[in-house]
Parts: structure tokens; sequence; C-alpha cells
């Protein structure tokens, strides 16, 4: 991990930088506040001024990369011309978002830390229900996922963008750029369309 200093009262905003980077090369179980310390030029108790517990960083950490993961997928949304484009236009740049910073994704990828930020539960119960909303139509005459409370349609979208953004940011598809994550991402989120529109 390089040094990266501080500037002004930068020093949060250089600790949140330093836990993305640890996570995205070694993972979450190697950030540990004296080596951040270090790595900002500062001595170990001064993270604490900032971050009462290393639970607390990791938090703060987590939910500045969903604001910006939220950023970015409202963004390519912007622009969609009905609800079901613009959810996959959203996951389209969730996968290439997570190509792009993936000790930010691999944070999110912790439930621990997730249910330890009441904000980060009320984003994701709220985008859970928008997804239901726009792709969940019901059909009674088939058998729904009963154990999630949440629609079959749904929750495959969900699951494939997910399963695809973990896939590539994991390395199982072999080397591959965040433009041609995107491309990915497009493809396999239209052949899930087709079935969503009942084509």
């Amino acid at each position: 991990m390089a040094q990266r200093g501080y500037h002004h009262g930068d020093l949060r905003e250089a600790l949140l930088d330093a836990v993305i980077d640890v996570v995205a090369s070694e993972g979450v179980g190697a950030v540990k506040v004296s080596a951040l310390a270090r790595a900002c030029g500062v001595s170990s108790a001064a993270p604490f001024r900032h971050f009462p517990t290393r639970e607390a960083l990791l938090v703060a950490a987590a939910e500045r990369a969903a604001l910006e993961q939220m950023a970015a997928m409202d963004k390519a949304a912007a622009n969609a011309p009905n609800p079901v484009e613009a959810e996959r236009a959203r996951g389209v740049a969730y996968v290439r978002w997570a190509v792009l910073n993936p000790g930010a994704f691999r944070l999110l990828d912790q439930p621990q830390i997730i249910q330890a930020s009441s904000w980060l539960g009320k984003e994701s119960s709220a985008f859970v229900e928008q997804l239901d909303a726009v792709l969940g139509e019901r059909d009674e005459s088939r058998s729904a996922p009963a154990l999630t409370q949440r629609t079959a349609a749904a929750l495959a979208a969900q699951a494939l963008v997910y399963g695809l953004a973990r896939m590539v940011v994991d390395g199982s598809l072999g080397s591959i750029d965040e433009d041609q994550a995107e491309q990915l991402a497009w493809e396999v989120t239209g052949v899930l369309g087709v079935g969503l529109r009942g084509s």
C-alpha cells in the first residue's frame, strides 16, 4: 500500500481511500487501522479521531462506495426510454462500476458491513422494492421464491447482474476490462430482458 499522506484535514478521506486499496488487493480481513495510519503518515491514534472503531471505518468506506455506485447507476439510467430499460442500464453500469472499483465492490459484498449501517440497509431495501416494482409482475399460476419474498423475475435480474460482476472482478472469465465487461453485461441483460417482457 503506497503512502498517501493528507492535506488540510483530509485524513478522513485518505483513510477511506486506503481502506478501498487494501480491500482491492488483500481483502476486508487485511484492513488494520494501525497499518492504514502508517500508510497515511500519521500516528496510530490519529484515525480514531475520525472513526471510533475499525467497524465504523469500514462502514464509512462502504457508505461512500454505495453513494458512488448509485450515482453511476442513476446516471446510466437517466435517459432510458422506459422503466425496464432503466433497470437494465443500472445493471450494466453496476457491472462496469464493479470492474473499475473492485475494492469498493468487495466491501459492499460484506453482509456484516451492510447490516452495521442503517443507511445502507434502507438503501438496499429501497433498491429491492424498486426492482420488484419494475420487473416483478407476479404470476400466481407459478411458484414464487417465497423464502425471499421476492418475485422470480426481479430476483433473477439481481442475481444475474451481481453474479456477472463477481465473476469478472474475481477473474473467473479471464482478463476483462471495463469496456468489455460493459458490453458483456449489455448482452446478458438483453437476454434476460426478453424473458421479462414475455416475448
